[in-house]
């Protein structure tokens, strides 16, 4: 498994991040990372939009959803009852999970590409044809990105926060019908994931070093960009038709 998550996901990533730094500039590590967090991030963008939109879908739905809970009261039905409902709108409930998974080693994948190739250069993980570049340059913008930064750990929480409260938009709907303990809940734990997930992720960013901290703040500031650009697209969408 380990083999297969290195022949396929780390290494192609660790000789793009390679090629990338002898290609820019200045032999920039900053804007190499910039770059090849924004490459992967397109990449994958058509996840993200079906995940996206299956969210906004199911948030439509949540008052329909709620009606069912509350004219049937065996759980079995409902979950009969509330699947109907997704298949004739054309929802898959469990398609934004498998879209994460897709996703996941792809993601984690490159964070170890900025962990440990964000530095110094392993000769024995480039293909052939990636030459080696001489000089790595770490600085820019005043910012060294082989040691820690506290700006760049500060903007990785600040993003994350903003990705995340409207993440959670997509998700969450006022129905005015009460909620029951269990989805009461399930907000509590995402209100309290919006406040400590950032400054958790404050703390890595920090701790670990400066290029995983440009990552996490260039893939941020994508997914609020591209979570703005979907949006819209899917509101123009359903105006039209």
């Amino acid at each position: 498994m380990i083999t297969l998550w290195n022949t396929f996901f780390y290494k192609p990533l660790y000789n793009a991040l390679v090629f990338l730094v002898d290609v820019v500039p200045n032999e920039s590590l900053f804007i190499a990372v910039v770059i090849l967090t924004i490459i992967v991030r397109f990449i994958i963008s058509p996840l993200s939009y079906k995940a996206l939109k299956t969210q906004i879908k199911t948030k439509a739905l949540q008052p329909e959803i709620n009606k069912i809970k509350d004219t049937i009261s065996d759980k079995q039905e409902q979950a009969r009852a509330t699947f109907a409902l997704y298949k004739e709108n054309g929802v898959n409930p469990f398609s934004s999970f498998l879209l994460i998974l897709v996703q996941f080693p792809i993601i984690i994948a490159l964070y170890w590409v900025f962990r440990d190739g964000g530095v110094e250069i392993d000769p024995t993980l480039l293909y052939s044809f990636i030459p080696a570049p001489e000089n790595i340059s770490l600085t820019s913008f005043g910012i060294n990105l082989a040691e820690k930064s506290y700006l760049l750990a500060l903007l990785a929480g600040v993003t994350q926060y903003i990705h995340i409260s409207r993440s959670s938009s997509f998700k969450q709907v006022d129905t005015g019908t009460k909620k029951t303990q269990q989805e009461e809940m399930m907000v509590m734990v995402g209100t309290s994931m919006k406040y400590t997930m950032p400054i958790m992720i404050t703390i890595f960013a920090y701790i670990i070093g400066g290029a995983v901290a440009l990552y996490w703040v260039t893939s941020n500031i994508f997914m609020i960009v591209q979570e703005t650009f979907i949006q819209k697209k899917l509101e123009n969408k359903k105006q039209t038709t």
